[in-house]
């Protein structure tokens, strides 16, 4: 069997996650420290500002910094034993280009989602493996990227949306918490007893949030390369994990 069908064979949203589970073995430290830093800069860029030129700097570092951000968990399930420095690849390594394709990604998405809600989610779906293709594909344009992007996910669009709401049960209670707790102390200031629930409802789902962040964000976002690494064309099967149902953990290559 061709190792291109062999890997779009896999249908369980489970064999993904097993698979990011293995290849985070042993690597968690890194990977929510690259997170925690990562989250610390975007924090600080997604504090408002009105001056224009802040916005423009936010778009020229949050672009790269995210497109780094991808890179490590694609290497890390290569088990190419990425570091900090990864997460910056993006300003190192072809940065205007990425800096273009984040532009690019982003108003096709929201110009889709200007027409309606259900197309441009497809659409965001269909180029979400842009940004890993130009990882493993520096010398393509950013269209040619977003092309092939496309033509990966016509067919495994479903799948994915499947996989990424599968982790939605994470983050369903903490964010109740929080509107609660929010709604509580907007909407019943006046009753102390139902603005003290508010109060601790709103501090137990924030800090619920952000420990579920730091699990959660790692090991989506490393299931998201695997999805990318199972169904990547490729003619070097060493570049990319033989994954399927049967065979669902990652396995670090001997030397």
């Amino acid at each position: 069997m061709d190792i291109n069908k062999k890997r779009r064979c896999i249908m369980k949203t489970s064999t993904y996650k097993t698979a990011a589970k293995s290849a985070l073995n042993g690597k968690w430290g890194i990977a929510i420290g690259v997170f925690f830093l990562y989250f610390i800069i975007s924090s600080i860029l997604g504090v408002p500002e009105n001056e224009w030129i802040f916005y423009v700097l936010m778009f020229l570092i949050s672009g790269p910094l995210y497109i780094g951000y991808q890179w490590f968990h694609l290497e890390l399930i290569r088990y190419n034993n990425p570091g900090v420095s990864t997460l910056f690849s993006g300003f190192t390594q072809n940065y205007l280009r990425n800096v273009a394709a984040y532009f690019m990604v982003n108003i096709f998405t929201i110009l889709w989602l200007l027409l309606l809600i259900v197309p441009g989610i497809i659409k965001a779906l269909a180029y979400s493996m842009t940004y890993f293709i130009l990882r493993d594909r520096p010398e393509v344009s950013i269209f040619q990227a977003i092309t092939e992007s496309r033509r990966m996910m016509d067919g495994q669009k479903k799948k994915l949306f499947i996989l990424i709401l599968s982790f939605l049960p994470w983050v369903i209670i903490p964010s109740a918490l929080i509107i609660i707790g929010l709604i509580a102390i907007f909407f019943t200031a006046s009753d102390p007893i139902l603005f003290l629930v508010g109060t601790v409802s709103l501090i137990i789902g924030l800090i619920a949030n952000i420990g579920i962040s730091i699990y959660l964000m790692p090991y989506f976002t490393t299931t998201l390369a695997v999805f990318y690494a199972s169904n990547v064309p490729t003619s070097d099967p060493s570049l990319e994990p033989l994954l399927t149902d049967e065979n669902p953990n990652l396995v670090e290559p001997t030397q």
